[in-house]
C-alpha cells in the first residue's frame, strides 16, 4: 500500500517543487538583449568555477579549460555567422519569415504531442473535446 501512495503522490510532489523553477522562468524571459547574455554567462562561469572546485581541478588547468572552452566558443559564432550568411544569400526576407514561422508552428506542435503522451491534452485535442461535447 504504501508503495502505491508514493507511485500517487511522487507526481505532484514532483509538480510542486517545479513550481518556483516555472515562475522564476517566465518572470525572466529571453528577450535577446544583452544584459540577459550577461547574465546567462555569469551563471555559467559560477557553475564552470563550482565544477572545477568539485572536481579538484588546479589553477593551471582551470585556465587551459577555459580558454579551450574560449576558442570552442568563438569557432562556433564564427561558423553560425558563416551559415547565416548563406542562409540570406539562399532566402528572400518573405521566405525566411515564413520559414521561421513554420518551424515555430512545428515546434508548437509537437510540444503538444509531447504533452498528450505524458497524459495532458494539446490545444488541438482540447479544441477537438470542447466540440464534441457541444455536439452532444
Amino acid at each position: 500500500m504504501t508503495l502505491s501512495l508514493r507511485k500517487l503522490f511522487a507526481p505532484a510532489l514532483l509538480a510542486a517543487a517545479l513550481v518556483p523553477v516555472a515562475m522564476t522562468a517566465q518572470a525572466h524571459p529571453h528577450d535577446g538583449n544583452g544584459q540577459d547574455r550577461e547574465q546567462m554567462r555569469e551563471r555559467m562561469q559560477e557553475q564552470r568555477q563550482e565544477v572545477y572546485q568539485r572536481a579538484e581541478i588546479d589553477e593551471e588547468k582551470q585556465q587551459a579549460l577555459n580558454e579551450a572552452n574560449s576558442e570552442f566558443f568563438e569557432e562556433m559564432k564564427a561558423l553560425h555567422d558563416e551559415h547565416q550568411a548563406r542562409i540570406d544569400e539562399i532566402l528572400t526576407d518573405e521566405e525566411h519569415q515564413a520559414l521561421r514561422e513554420a518551424m515555430r508552428d512545428v515546434r508548437q506542435e509537437h510540444r503538444g504531442e509531447r504533452g498528450r503522451h505524458h497524459g495532458e491534452q494539446g490545444d488541438e485535442t482540447a479544441a477537438t473535446t470542447d466540440e464534441a461535447q457541444a455536439e452532444q
